[in-house]
């Protein structure tokens, strides 16, 4: 029997060849991102991304054989970048109005962190077939879920109005993925923090049945993607 050979480790971790292959499949992810937003997916394809890459084609279809798996792919990381930053705040044991604040505030700072990256998923989801699509789609809705679930416990805290949890779930995070389609860095008048404090105080207003004069409450420990950190209150008793 031949032993395969294994590949080779360096004492920080995988050989640099593997660290390169990452780096250009992300480089190859953005140059992607660009053009489907700028162009739309049908419009655009491997030769265009190896162009604005200053790659040959072969090189692009070496890490990604197909467009769609590019789309997949860049839609995946997307969601995962969701979930992750996500996951602290529902874990926590947070009071309802206090975790809803805060899934509010880093959906926003997310989207708004890539915002091509969202428009090109909110856009193009559907060109994708299949399981791909399907495991992406139940992966939004179990997101959405959760929110749903922090909208019910409010309810039966009393603290929410009474809502349809997941109708008024689906609402919210419509509202924050709808910053992408007018958010210009460059030119907007506010922060992506000052957007994301205003979609919070207008998602709380909605669910509590009045409109709070009150700043909202400083933010002191949890990290989100684009490095600001979140509010982590206990749950009041």
């Amino acid at each position: 029997m031949v032993n395969q050979a294994r590949p080779e480790q360096t004492p920080s971790g995988p050989r640099p060849v593997e660290h390169k292959d990452a780096a250009r499949r992300q480089d190859i992810l953005r140059a992607a991102t660009k053009l489907f937003a700028e162009q739309g997916y049908r419009e655009t394809n491997l030769n265009q991304i190896a162009v604005e890459l200053g790659f040959r084609r072969q090189a692009v279809y070496h890490y990604f054989p197909a467009k769609d798996e590019i789309l997949y792919e860049l839609i995946a990381q997307a969601g995962e970048a969701m979930i992750s930053t996500s996951q602290p705040i529902f874990d926590a044991d947070l009071a309802p109005d206090v975790a809803l604040t805060e899934i509010v505030r880093n959906h926003v700072r997310v989207v708004l962190a890539q915002p091509d990256t969202f428009r090109v998923q909110f856009a193009e989801l559907n060109k994708l077939g299949g399981d791909r699509a399907e495991t992406l789609r139940k992966g939004m809705l179990g997101y959405v879920q959760r929110v749903a679930d922090v909208i019910e416990a409010g309810q039966r805290a009393r603290i929410f109005v009474t809502v349809h949890p997941m109708t008024q779930a689906l609402l919210l995070v419509g509202m924050c993925n709808g910053t992408t389609q007018w958010y210009d860095g460059v030119h907007s008048r506010s922060s992506i923090d000052e957007i994301a404090d205003q979609a919070a105080r207008i998602a709380l207003s909605g669910l509590t049945g009045g409109g709070s004069t009150q700043p909202l409450a400083p933010e002191t420990s949890t990290r989100t993607a684009s490095g600001t950190s979140t509010d982590v209150r206990r749950r009041r008793p």
